[in-house]
């Protein structure tokens, strides 16, 4: 018989930390050049093995791995045995969930700040003890085509951006302002777009239309359900308001920071550079990656250039959210952190990990 945390009582919470691709790919591909990887993924699955830290992995770890070609499959396979089963919630439902309650809150006239909830993006289950053997859903690469043309084009667009972020004289504040609602004007759009499509009687567009096409969907029933005025939705979407949802805050404030960056960049980056576009090539995950999970997480590992503009002083990602952020060029602080981790861990945990897992812990036991 399996002894679970629940029978022993052992009300430990895990810490969450996200792994970004860069160092999940560093651990997979192994080799000398990725010891630094290794060993820091030797001291993870220390904690995790007392139970002490759950390493999730997102709907945009799987979206990167299937660009990855031949080495796409055994990636993904790699990714799910490390998080031992464990995953987030897909980023399109995490910012959906976040905006409906966003709205209900701005409906209900509160006047308190949006209430972040672990279970918007996590399943509670991420605290439960591991078992014997864990299962996770593993699906073949789809789209890749289809994602492999959006990256490009993606990137195409933040290339022809460049220049012009050079050159507008806003600030900080300005750039927000104007991401939050650019990020409003991309919801009612999509909706309007397969909205016109179905009553025109293309009904693929059920099926194909852009995800976030089901936002402002999910507001109209809200809408609808409490019998309020359908002009709250456009009200609701209104920088002051929308800024409340995190995905969509931190998110302007990651795209505003790095807007900041290029203006005051002695060196500006050259838009027909090749080295700029590989820098570029990332970006868009990397900001996803980070505005949808990061305010989830106790820890979250990067690169380096994430790293710097997850720290800006107006990012506020440890501050706001209580998030550590870590790099390679701060693996000593990463360790550092863990062993904190490690150092909470109670005699009574300890002795409870002993009836769990005698095999592996045999001389905790009493």
């Amino acid at each position: 018989m399996r002894v679970t945390k629940q029978m022993l009582g052992n009300q430990t919470r895990k810490s969450i930390l996200y792994l970004d691709q860069n160092f999940l790919s560093s651990v997979h591909r192994g080799g000398t050049e990725n010891e630094w990887a290794t060993a820091l993924m030797a001291k993870v699955s220390e904690l995790l093995d007392l139970q002490l830290l759950a390493i999730p992995y997102s709907s945009t770890h799987i979206d990167e791995a299937d660009l990855n070609g031949q080495y796409r499959d055994a990636l993904v396979g790699f990714i799910q045995r490390l998080s031992r089963g464990h995953h987030f919630e897909p980023y399109w439902r995490v910012e959906e969930r976040q905006i409906l309650k966003a709205f209900h809150h701005f409906l209900d006239g509160a006047l308190a700040a949006y209430q972040k909830e672990e279970r918007d993006a996590l399943c509670p289950g991420v605290h439960d003890w591991d078992g014997d053997y864990s299962v996770s859903v593993f699906s073949a690469a789809t789209g890749t085509d289809r994602k492999s043309l959006f990256k490009q084009q993606a990137i195409e667009e933040l290339v022809q951006a460049l220049p012009q972020w050079a050159n507008k004289a806003r600030t900080f504040e300005e750039d927000m302002n104007l991401e939050i609602s650019e990020e409003a004007r991309l919801l009612v759009d999509s909706y309007a777009k397969k909205t016109a499509r179905l009553m025109m009687g293309d009904f693929s567009a059920l099926t194909d239309a852009p995800i976030n096409a089901s936002v402002v969907e999910a507001l109209w029933c809200v809408v609808e359900s409490k019998k309020v005025d359908p002009t709250s939705i456009g009200a609701f979407l209104r920088p002051q308001h929308f800024a409340e949802v995190p995905t969509v805050q931190l998110s302007a404030r990651l795209f505003s920071a790095y807007k900041q960056r290029v203006r005051l960049s002695k060196t500006p980056p050259d838009p027909t550079s090749k080295k700029t576009r590989e820098k570029l090539s990332g970006l868009l995950y990397d900001i996803q990656h980070a505005a949808t999970y990061a305010p989830y997480c106790d820890g979250y590992f990067t690169d380096n250039a994430m790293t710097k503009l997850l720290k800006e002083q107006r990012v506020r990602v440890e501050q706001d959210y209580g998030c550590k952020v870590f790099s390679v060029d701060s693996k000593d602080d990463f360790l550092a952190w863990l062993e904190t981790l490690k150092s909470r861990m109670t005699a009574e945990h300890a002795n409870d990990l002993s009836w769990a897992y005698p095999h592996r812990f045999p001389f905790h036991r009493d």
